[in-house]
């Protein structure tokens, strides 16, 4: 079998790099709605080539394009999510293709239109080495996962229902690590509403919605607890409208982070007890904390998934060990659906979201590989 893998390898590699050129010479930072519909024309032209459908498909907002493959009434399947949006603008100067001895650079090569390539590939690999079998598997590559999947939550949600397994192709660590774990995020924003006053001439008059902010803050970094994996980040704080006027009206841009859906409520409720309690200036509070996503929990069935996938890249000759995180992706929503996944199988690169974003060029080719074999086990077995 690993012959008949690398023989196909062999006879698509060129064309692999061709079509990642391809995508990433295209800008599809997030709201460049353009850039994301050329970007999924470009996708689909590369699969059509392969005879791989994909159907451009739209939440109930119908506010922007996203890409899937499979039957929605497919049963004991496998998920694979992607996404092929970008941090980077169109008036960026970082926003070519380039080859640089063993490293391909430019926007989003890393993070993660590589990712798509080896989850495209795969499909395209398996399909040739089972042609006369139906290869269950549903993807969805979605172009909002930079923002938080806003839109395409609701795809996740409603068409991945019953999948045995998710597989998510962000990129590789530097050193070939998967990711099994992900916190999951809640925003909060928060408002403190003064009264404005004369500093200079009457600033008891006032009342100062920065002071009331600081208390605020200080309480709220007290609850971080990194040891449990708790993150509370006050991370931009605005207020104040001139140097002689006492401020009332200041905004705080709050980061949570939570190990385990049951550190939660727990959390959740420390954080609007602080919020609710009267300050002794008066201030009004206005707050909004949401969940934006779920953590990527391990559960017995994905320990044993990311297990396989360890021993099948060792059995090729490469290292892998698994990490946690503290950033989020897709798979934090297959995870709190239940689906046993894992993340983190895309090419092997670094520095993402910056202007020095990497992929290792072979990688993009041996992890397709590492996948193709491992997801071949994994059918097996069932």
């Amino acid at each position: 079998m690993i012959d008949n893998i690398d023989k196909l390898l062999e006879k698509y590699s060129s064309q692999m790099y061709l079509d990642l050129e391809e995508i990433v010479n295209i800008n599809s930072f997030t709201t460049n709605i353009d850039g994301i519909k050329k970007a999924s024309k470009s996708l689909i032209s590369i699969a059509k080539k392969h005879d791989i459908c994909l159907e451009t498909v739209f939440s109930s907002k119908k506010s922007r394009p996203h890409l899937m493959y499979g039957d929605e009434k497919r049963k004991d399947y496998f998920a694979f999510i992607g996404h092929y949006d970008t941090v980077h603008t169109p008036a960026s100067d970082f926003n070519r293709y380039v080859e640089d001895n063993d490293l391909i650079r430019g926007p989003g090569t890393n993070d993660m239109k590589a990712g798509v390539i080896v989850a495209l590939y795969s499909l395209v690999i398996l399909k040739k080495l089972y042609p006369n079998e139906d290869i269950p598997i549903k993807i969805l590559f979605n172009s909002d996962e930079e923002i938080g999947s806003l839109d395409s939550q609701e795809i996740i949600e409603s068409q991945f229902i019953g999948a045995k397994a998710g597989f998510v192709f962000e990129p590789g660590r530097p050193n070939g690590e998967i990711v099994t774990q992900r916190k999951g995020i809640a925003t909060l924003d928060i408002e403190v509403l003064g009264k404005p006053a004369h500093s200079g001439v009457a600033p008891w008059d006032g009342i100062n919605s920065l002071l009331v902010s600081c208390d605020i803050v200080k309480k709220l970094e007290e609850l971080n607890d990194y040891k449990k994996g708790i993150i509370v980040g006050c991370n931009q704080l605005s207020s104040g409208v001139a140097r002689n006027v006492v401020p009332a009206y200041s905004k705080i841009v709050v980061d949570v982070r939570f190990e385990a859906m049951n550190q939660k409520e727990v959390l959740f409720r420390k954080i609007e007890d602080i919020l609710n309690e009267k300050n002794s200036l008066g201030a009004k509070i206005k707050y909004d904390l949401k969940l934006n996503r779920p953590p990527l929990e391990k559960c017995s069935e994905a320990i044993k998934i990311a297990k396989l996938y360890r021993s099948t890249s060792e059995e090729l000759g490469y290292k892998c060990d698994e990490i946690s995180t503290g950033g989020g992706s897709d798979g934090n929503f297959l995870s709190a659906m239940g689906i046993p996944t894992i993340d983190g199988l895309g090419a092997i690169g670094d520095f993402s979201h910056t202007k020095k974003e990497y992929i290792k060029k072979e990688s993009l080719i041996y992890r397709t590989k590492i996948f193709v074999l491992f997801i071949i086990k994994l059918m097996q077995k069932d």
